[in-house]
C-alpha cells in the first residue's frame, strides 16, 4: 500500500470486516463499472479524492474454476509492477495506492484500489455518446498517441480491449489511459511488431463491441474508425 494512503485507507475501512468492493459500491453516488468481477468508485469522506476498486479476478479457461480465488499474492505484485513501469515510461495508467486480501483456506481473494481519472469514460462509452466531430477527433488523437507510445516502450498489452482504454478532458485537450495492466508483456526490440500486435486486439474488441450493440455504428463505419486509428500511431 502506498505510503500516504495507509492513514487514509485505515480510517475508511476503520474495523469494518466488509469487502472494500461492498463499501465502494454502497458509497454515495458509486459509479459501477463492466468488467470481469465487480469494479466501482468509493467516495468516502476518510479519503482525499474517490478511489476505483477492482475485485481481482481469471480472464480465459481459469475463470470457469477459479473466479476471484488465486493463490499467493502474486496477481497483485505483476500488475503493481507493471503500473509503475509504465508510469515511468511515460505513458498514462491510473496509479494503484493498494491492494486489500481476503483469505480463505488456501486462497485468496484481492480488491485492487486505483486512484480515479476525473471527467473520464472509457472507449466504449465515448464513441456510444456520439460525441461531436470536434470532441472526437481530439480523442482519436489521444488514443493514437497512446498506442504509439506503448508501441515505442514495446509495451504489448494482451487484453487491449475498447474498455480497457480510458479518455479523460484535460483542459482542453485529452488524455488516453491504458488499464487492467496485469496481462501485458515486453518487446522493446520489436517496436513493429508490438504496435500491429496492439492494433489487432484493438481492432477485434471495436468489431465485436459494434456487433452487440455496444456501439450504434456500421460495419463501414467501424472499418474507417480503426483505419483512422492505425494512420499516425
Amino acid at each position: 500500500m502506498r505510503t500516504q494512503w495507509v492513514d487514509q485507507l485505515t480510517n475508511a475501512i476503520d474495523r469494518s470486516t466488509t469487502p472494500v468492493i461492498t463499501l465502494a459500491l454502497a458509497s454515495k453516488d458509486s459509479q459501477s463499472f463492466r468488467g470481469r468481477a465487480a469494479v466501482a468508485t468509493w467516495n468516502c469522506a476518510a479519503l482525499n479524492s474517490p478511489l476505483v476498486v477492482r475485485r481481482c479476478s481469471h480472464g480465459g479457461f481459469w475463470r470457469h474454476f477459479a473466479g476471484d480465488r488465486y493463490l499467493g499474492n502474486h496477481r497483485a505484485r505483476i500488475e503493481i509492477e507493471h503500473s509503475q513501469r509504465i508510469l515511468k515510461q511515460g505513458i498514462a495508467t491510473p496509479e494503484v495506492v493498494g491492494v486489500v486480501f481476503y483469505k480463505s483456506g488456501l486462497f485468496q481473494s484481492m480488491d485492487l484500489l486505483t486512484v480515479q481519472v476525473p471527467n473520464s469514460v472509457d472507449l466504449v462509452a465515448f464513441l456510444a455518446s456520439r460525441p461531436t466531430a470536434h470532441r472526437r477527433d481530439a480523442a482519436l488523437a489521444a488514443v493514437r498517441d497512446l498506442l504509439a507510445k506503448c508501441a515505442a516502450n514495446g509495451l504489448l498489452h494482451n487484453d487491449l480491449n475498447a474498455r480497457n482504454i480510458l479518455l479523460a478532458n484535460v483542459g482542453d485537450s485529452v488524455c488516453a489511459y491504458v488499464l487492467d495492466v496485469e496481462d501485458v508483456a515486453w518487446a522493446p526490440q520489436r517496436v513493429e511488431y508490438v504496435r500491429a500486435a496492439n492494433h489487432a486486439r484493438l481492432a477485434r474488441s471495436l468489431h465485436k463491441r459494434v456487433r452487440k450493440g455496444d456501439i450504434d455504428m456500421t460495419p463501414q463505419q467501424v472499418l474507417a474508425l480503426i483505419s483512422e486509428l492505425e494512420s499516425h500511431a
